[in-house]
């Protein structure tokens, strides 16, 4: 079937499906924790190790969620399966870059402007605001409802440390749902969609 025939609804059944796999929770979630040790060691910059599991999605995508699905099961051909891989990837970075400018770099200089506020960490307001309308965001444009629950979890626990503790709390905690999240799905997705080239060996060996 051709992407144009593709109608909204059946397009957000394929993207839950090709998202089935807990990769971008993974991922996203990877890059959400080690943001937070980039804010912890009070890095001038986001490192290197906060970039490279954005890399990895092509390689996860490619290598683990679409031999198991097949292109035939998107509605779509193994190009247009693949871009969405590299829209993710692109999104992804995007979103790092943006709060990671905002957070440390703060090139603005909004949390100076922003601390008048109250006593309490700024960060955790920008982190939350953002971060949150990012995750919305991508919920909505995916669309996956789970991202919903992220951004209403970085949000309220950004909120709730505003007085109480450091920026980084909130994002460990939501690097952690997400991490959970996405080993179960995973999982499950493992289990429910086999390796073909295992079964094929399977086969051979039991035919013999």
């Amino acid at each position: 079937m051709s992407p144009t025939n593709v109608s909204k609804k059946e397009k957000a059944e394929v993207m839950l499906l090709y998202h089935s796999d807990g990769g971008l929770d993974l991922i996203a979630g990877a890059v959400l924790l080690n943001f937070g040790l980039d804010i912890l060691n009070q890095s001038p910059a986001t490192s290197l190790f906060t970039w490279v599991p954005i890399l990895l999605i092509s390689s996860l995508k490619n290598r683990f969620t679409l031999p198991r699905l097949g292109v035939k099961a998107l509605k779509a051909d193994e190009k247009i399966a693949r871009s969405w891989t590299t829209q993710t990837a692109v999104g992804l970075a995007i979103w790092l870059l943006i709060i990671s400018t905002l957070i440390i770099s703060d090139p603005f200089d909004m949390q100076a402007k922003l601390s008048t506020i109250g006593q309490g960490d700024v960060r955790n307001l920008i982190m939350g605001i953002v971060g949150g309308i990012a995750f919305a965001a991508a919920g909505w444009l995916i669309p996956l409802r789970r991202f919903f629950i992220y951004a209403a979890i970085l949000a309220l626990s950004s909120l709730i440390s505003y007085f109480l503790a450091p920026v980084f709390v909130p994002i460990f905690i939501t690097a952690a749902v997400m991490i959970v999240v996405g080993i179960k799905l995973t999982i499950k997705f493992g289990n429910t969609y086999p390796d073909p080239d295992q079964d094929k060996q399977k086969s051979i060996k039991d035919g013999k």
